[in-house]
């Protein structure tokens, strides 16, 4: 007879207290610890990550991840407990999770052991780590037991579905991120803080079913229907990374890699190909870069699912690559973003810090650009020998719990769509693609967008009665004012500053910059004018080192610029992109 969810869930708690709780994790039976090793992975690998581990005595070293997220270090010197901070890129976002060593072997660093971290010191994991000579005190064995048996008992559903019976150890079992078993588990529960301090929220990805979990209440068990057989996914990547191998061939070689049912920015297959050909014409393209194994963020069905990867392109900072993958016969495809015309849609936030009175505001921003074409069809990239462009949208409306949050229309100027009901956030230009988002709206943007019922959809008329392509659904949630009061943001060092206060067209910059823990470096841009004059003007996209030249399109004739702007950008762990601007002149 099959055991209910009820016996398992509670098997699983009993057996994560039976943990070897012969160590103390801290006070005064604290003992020295040895070589340890591990994953560090959501799902995805931490793909060529940093790992720092510190104790509460101060000690520190920092160790690097391979391809596979695979680790190892040696901590002969370290009292325990120590804590481990793992940062870099999964699915081309910035990554910061943590976990514990409280004895020699393995340790596993993900978003299960970030939890349990969390839950054990009653305190986020990065607060934890960042102080850790203060937390440490709060890491017990019982606490960590006692947290870990309470995820595990949310987990059970999905401990089964995935093959991991109760005996498993989330912190200190080994594995290897091959999207089975534990490493399936991670790619199928999206992990996030709670309201409360020391309280997590676990979401699956396929169900959207979510569940509160803290170290003393025993939560609801997570259901674990009709999972998705993740078991080729990886296999995308590799096929990517010989498609895009070199430009000769490359439409033959991605056309394999595509569904059957094919739609990306209202493009098919064969105009997807064709424009993908254009841009590796341009060198703008994957051509030479390698492709990380997917990060599944969202399961629409057990043959469906949003994914992203990072992608590393030589002479170029990474970046993300979001697609929804399809399960075929043959394997997983990609099968595009359903959108019927060209889309960007982001969460972000920005600083502008102005001169010479050094005033500072900072506020939260919605960017859109919305074309009304496809993107084949796209005007600025018209064609003599190509029919002319149809528009494929004329309205668009943001739908919460199926109600209009937002409406948006034609400017057929810009030929975009543009919301009514946000001000933009740069009114002097002319087509604007940031908007501000008030708190009122961002409360229910983001309450919509934890529940999973968010969506973007497009209309081919401007009264919203003929719906055209498919929903889309917004990634990441807005930032709220209480969120950007406490936000650090990107700066430009001091010494940076004082040699802008100077510099004209001719001069050489060597600009430097620090981002704060948790956001992860993305990319500068340096803004020169003077009236009549050439402009100097320099994105640093591709910036592999700090400090960073900025000298390729010096302008002598930029004697006294009564212009100049620089903008620092980075992203945090969702995505979102953050930038300070700093108006000098």
């Amino acid at each position: 007879m099959k055991q209910s969810v009820l016996a398992l869930a509670v098997a699983f708690a009993l057996t994560a207290c039976e943990g070897d709780d012969s160590h103390a994790a801290s006070g005064g039976n604290a003992h020295t610890l040895g070589q340890i090793s591990g994953t560090a992975a959501s799902g995805s690998p931490l793909d060529n990550g940093s790992i720092t581990i510190k104790n509460a005595q101060g000690h520190s070293i920092t160790v690097l991840t391979d391809a596979q997220g695979r680790y190892s270090a040696d901590l002969s010197q370290f009292a325990s407990p120590a804590l481990l901070e793992a940062t870099g890129l999964i699915g081309g976002v910035p990554v910061s999770l943590h976990s514990v060593a409280t004895q020699t072997g393995t340790v596993n660093i993900t978003p299960l052991t970030d939890a349990i971290l969390s839950m054990s010191s009653d305190t986020e994991a990065n607060e934890c780590f960042l102080n850790a000579a203060v937390c440490a005190a709060k890491l017990d064995i019982a606490n960590l037991n006692q947290s870990q048996a309470s995820l595990k008992t949310a987990l059970a559903p999905l401990m089964q579905a995935v093959g991991l019976d109760s005996r498993v150890d989330l912190l200190r079992t080994a594995f290897a991120a091959d999207k089975t078993g534990h490493d399936k588990l991670l790619e199928m529960v999206e992990v996030s803080a709670g309201s409360q301090a020391g309280t997590m929220r676990l979401q699956n990805k396929r169900a959207q079913a979510a569940t509160m979990v803290s170290r003393d209440q025993k939560p609801n068990p997570l259901p674990a229907d009709d999972l998705p057989d993740l078991s080729r996914l990886d296999e995308l990547a590799a096929q990517l990374n010989t498609a895009y191998l070199s430009a000769n061939g490359l439409d033959k070689r991605l056309a394999a890699l595509l569904s059957d049912d094919f739609q990306f920015d209202g493009d098919n297959a064969a105009q997807y190909l064709a424009r993908e050909m254009e841009d590796a014409g341009y060198g703008e393209t994957y051509v030479g870069g390698r492709f990380s194994p997917p990060k599944v963020e969202t399961c629409y069905s057990a043959a469906l699912c949003q994914i992203s990867m990072t992608v590393r392109v030589p002479g170029m900072a990474p970046g993300s690559f979001r697609m929804k993958a399809r399960l075929q016969k043959e394997g997983w495809k990609l099968a595009g973003n359903d959108s019927p015309v060209s889309l960007q849609m982001d969460a972000g936030a920005r600083q502008i810090i102005s001169a010479p009175d050094n005033g500072s505001a900072k506020v939260s921003l919605l960017n859109l650009v919305l074309s009304q074409y496809a993107r084949h069809d796209n005007p600025i990239y018209s064609q003599p020998d190509r029919p002319a462009a149809q528009i494929v949208a004329r309205s668009a409306q943001l739908l919460a719990d199926g109600k209009a949050i937002l409406t948006l229309k034609e400017n057929a100027e810009c030929a975009q769509l543009e919301p009514q009901e946000l001000a933009s956030a740069n009114p002097d230009y002319h087509c604007p693609v940031n908007y501000l988002t008030p708190d009122g709206f961002a409360a229910v943007y983001n309450d919509a967008l934890s529940r999973n019922v968010l969506k973007l959809r497009f209309y081919a008329d401007d009264r919203f009665t003929q719906p055209v392509g498919k929903d889309v659904i917004p990634r990441a949630p807005l930032f709220t004012a209480a969120e950007i009061a406490q936000q650090a943001f990107p700066a430009l060092t001091r010494d940076t500053l004082q040699a802008l206060t100077k510099a004209n067209g001719a001069s050489d910059l060597k600009l430097a910059w620090q981002v704060p823990p948790q956001l992860w470096f993305n990319s500068l841009l340096l803004d020169m004018r003077q009236q009549g004059q050439p402009q100097r003007f320099e994105d640093s996209a591709g910036a592999l080192a700090n400090p960073l030249a900025l000298n390729a399109h010096k302008s002598p004739t930029l004697t006294a610029p009564d212009f100049l702007r620089v903008t620092v950008w980075s992203l945090d762990r969702q995505g979102r992109g953050l930038y300070t601007r700093y108006q000098l002149r």
